[in-house]
């Protein structure tokens, strides 16, 4: 296969500018990441790729593309998340697409493209680029699908949006757990300044003593409890300030361990993020069937609220069941509920 690298390389560069190419708004039509796929495998067996052996015998589609063909495709490289219904679907302007890659294909492997070992290795490149295309420009631009289940424990709701997220390329986990912290916050207490920053501004930058700062408390959250946070701490207390460090629940064990190996286990309190969220928004809800029903909602209304003020990546939103809407009395600007 290294005797191929060149080309391969070559290939790749001209395969991303193509993709690029037909980028609208940001956006790619997953059309285009399925056409790539599809003319990859077809280069298998097929060179030069022709308009022919491209399309369908009736010349209306991609030969070969078929929702059932991109799963396996995916699943083959790893993604195993469900794509959409329509990932078989094509038209003409699809087709068109693909041809045009066709073409791109046969320039750049040139006589090389003769050679069924050069091929194979040029097809396995191209769809492997195409699956990270896929799970970058589709599955982690989506919101975040979580089932949302309000007769569930609140902590386990908190659970699967974390499950979600790290389900995702990108693990967001971290931006995903510091905004239901600030969500539930502002619920907690509406009276009270609550951060509104992007989840990678650093403390300095926010002039608070934590992620949150309420009263002489500082709140730490993290998803990856380091070393770092025994000086957070430790500079908490020389300021004057008690510490909360709200971690997964997966996480508590190791972050008290490490508080304790130094000696600050009394300086420091260590919370999991499932259940200082889920407890508390059960509480202002009386813990009542129908207000919690109506404080989940709030809570993943509100944290949609600081995703759409204070991040880039509106992807982190939580996609809304339609009884969440339906719970909600009256919507403004950004969705605010009036409290």
């Amino acid at each position: 296969m290294r005797k191929y690298a060149d080309q391969v390389s070559l290939l790749n560069d001209i395969a991303e500018q193509w993709y690029e190419s037909h980028r609208k708004k940001g956006r790619v039509n997953t059309n285009v990441m399925t056409a790539g796929i599809a003319v990859a495998e077809l280069l298998k067996r097929n060179y030069p790729l022709t308009t022919e052996n491209v399309s369908t015998k009736n010349g209306s589609q991609v030969r070969g593309l078929s929702g059932s063909f991109v799963r396996k495709v995916l699943i083959d490289n790893g993604e195993n998340r469900p794509f959409t219904s329509e990932g078989g679907r094509t038209s003409r302007g699809t087709l068109k697409q693909a041809i045009e890659l066709a073409a791109l294909i046969n320039d750049a492997l040139g006589d090389a493209g003769n050679s069924p070992e050069c091929r194979e290795a040029a097809a396995t490149s191209l769809q492997r680029y195409f699956v990270k295309c896929i799970g970058k420009d589709f599955f982690d631009k989506k919101c975040l699908q979580v089932p949302i289940d309000p007769s569930k424990p609140v902590s386990k709701i908190v659970d699967d949006i974390f499950e979600v997220a790290k389900s995702r390329n990108d693990k967001p986990t971290g931006a995903v757990a510091q905004h239901l912290v600030g969500a539930k916050l502002t619920l907690r207490f509406p009276d009270a300044f609550v951060g509104m920053d992007n989840a990678n501004a650093a403390d300095v930058q926010t002039g608070r003593q934590g992620d949150f700062q309420l009263g002489n408390t500082a709140f730490h959250v993290t998803v990856s409890p380091s070393a770092k946070l025994i000086n957070r701490v430790i500079e908490n207390d020389r300021n004057g300030y008690r510490s909360v460090v709200l971690v997964p629940a997966s996480e508590v064990s190791f972050a008290s361990g490490l508080f304790k190996s130094e000696g600050l286990d009394g300086k420091v309190g260590v919370q999991s993020i499932e259940t200082f969220v889920g407890t508390n928004i059960e509480e202002i809800s009386g813990f009542s069937t129908s207000g919690i029903r109506r404080g989940v909602a709030r809570l993943i209304r509100k944290y949609n609220e600081r995703i759409a003020l204070c991040e880039a990546d509106q992807s982190l939103r939580i996609d809304e069941p339609e009884w969440i809407s339906d719970e909600l009395e009256s919507i403004i600007l950004y969705g605010t509920v009036d409290e």
